[in-house]
């Protein structure tokens, strides 16, 4: 059994347990294996993680997986090449990166005042300011917290999400506005629990007359129905008026700017388009570069 499917079989019986219980209820550790740990965790006031790897007697993978089993988020191996090293949240979920897209999260939440918020369009006014990075970690994030979640590539130009979770684009939004598909075709499940992925699909000839269409509207609509969260990847803004046009069947947009990257003519261009498309801009993000290698 994978660290995955050790994590999701133990769930039901952890809650609450010590790292210690969940690694002997795995076979992890032996009960004579636990008192060696502990006796070292209480010599050298360390904690029981710490102590487990410097005996040798766990790998910081095993710790990690019991993490994720005591705190119900998903972690992988670190050479499992299904998801890419770009989300964090699973790969590395205690770097401290990871804590501010829990805070995106919170803040997102709260943001609706009063309204219910579920459709989000992720925007960036050029190429290589991390907005695809930023969506599909937010689209896991809101996953672990139990909410059905999808995370929709709408960047019929340059789309990214297809790679970012190792899926075919052979299908995806492009097939369904065009009613190509039909919706079980163009949703992709993950391994991650309550997350689901569409992808862009073939590049369509007439990107922003597509995304004019009735349908895709139709199309937005509908995933607000079947999902707690529908997140949205869009082209950069200064290309081409598709984010905008995007943003408009949402119930709100983030802008990421990348630090040392964006220019502030370039985001003070697209708040303002936004603004007089009345559409809610329900906060930014400083996107600083994070040392992780693509697939």
């Amino acid at each position: 059994m994978n660290d995955m499917g050790i994590a999701e079989s133990l769930r039901p019986a952890i809650q609450g347990a010590s790292i210690g219980d969940i690694l002997v209820a795995s076979g992890r550790l032996t009960i004579p294996d636990l008192n060696r740990i502990i006796a070292l965790q209480q010599k050298e006031n360390i904690l029981f993680g710490n102590a487990a790897v410097a005996l040798g007697i766990v790998t910081e993978e095993d710790v990690l997986t019991a993490l994720a089993c005591q705190y119900f988020y998903p972690c992988v191996k670190s050479d499992d090449t299904s998801l890419s090293t770009e989300l964090l949240v699973v790969h590395d979920p205690l770097n401290p990166a990871v804590e501010s897209f829990r805070s995106i999260r919170s803040g997102l939440m709260l943001s609706g005042a009063g309204k219910i918020i579920k459709t989000i369009s992720v925007l960036s006014p050029d190429e290589g300011e991390g907005k695809t990075f930023v969506a599909a970690n937010l689209a896991v994030v809101f996953a672990q917290q139990g909410s059905r979640t999808i995370l929709v590539d709408l960047n019929f130009r340059k789309p990214r999400v297809h790679e970012i979770f190792s899926i075919k684009n052979n299908c995806g939004a492009s097939s369904l506005i065009i009613k190509r598909a039909l919706y079980e075709q163009a949703v992709m499940r993950t391994s991650i629990e309550s997350l689901d992925i569409m992808s862009s699909g073939p590049k369509p000839p007439n990107p922003l007359e597509l995304l004019s269409w009735d349908d895709a509207k139709w199309m937005v609509d509908s995933l607000r129905e079947l999902y707690d969260i529908v997140l949205i990847d869009t082209p950069a803004s200064s290309k081409t008026a598709d984010a905008s046009v995007i943003s408009a069947f949402c119930d709100g947009a983030i802008i990421v700017a990348r630090k040392g990257y964006t220019k502030l003519d370039s985001f003070g261009a697209l708040k303002k388009q936004l603004d007089n498309s009345s559409v809610k801009i329900m906060g930014s993000v400083i996107n600083e570069k994070v040392d992780v290698k693509k697939k």
